[in-house]
């Protein structure tokens, strides 16, 4: 015979009669985030011009995650929702460009390594 806890609503109400608040609304609260953990990661700039041109508008990367579990997203100022993910210890992807720096976020990261490929100048 198998034995299960009786559903969450029955544990809520049990809860609340023994807090003697039988008959009053049930207001259930979400969890309140922690507040010493960021959101979201602190993105880390990376001055990419003593590789690449001024004038290039793209490059092709490497991008090593430690630990290989991790995430990164790889963006220029101000485009942050068209920035490129890599996931995994190594991965291959274009990354648009905008001036001499792009910015890095790791999720579940904790450092990178960048290698340059190859980058293309308008014409």
């Amino acid at each position: 015979m198998d034995m299960h806890p009786p559903p969450a609503y029955v544990q809520t109400y049990v809860q609340l009669a023994q807090a003697g608040a039988v008959g009053e609304p049930l207001q259930i609260t979400p969890e309140e985030p922690n507040e010493g953990a960021p959101l979201e990661p602190v993105p880390i700039k990376v001055d990419v011009s003593q590789y690449i041109p001024e004038g290039a508008v793209t490059a092709t990367i490497v991008l090593s995650l430690t630990p290989s579990t991790g995430q990164a997203l790889v963006y220029t100022e101000g485009s942050e929702k068209y920035g490129t993910t890599f996931k995994g210890g190594r991965s291959v992807g274009d990354i648009q460009l905008d001036g001499r720096y792009i910015y890095v976020k790791l999720y579940g990261a904790t450092s990178f390594k960048i290698q340059y490929l190859n980058y293309r100048v308008p014409r």
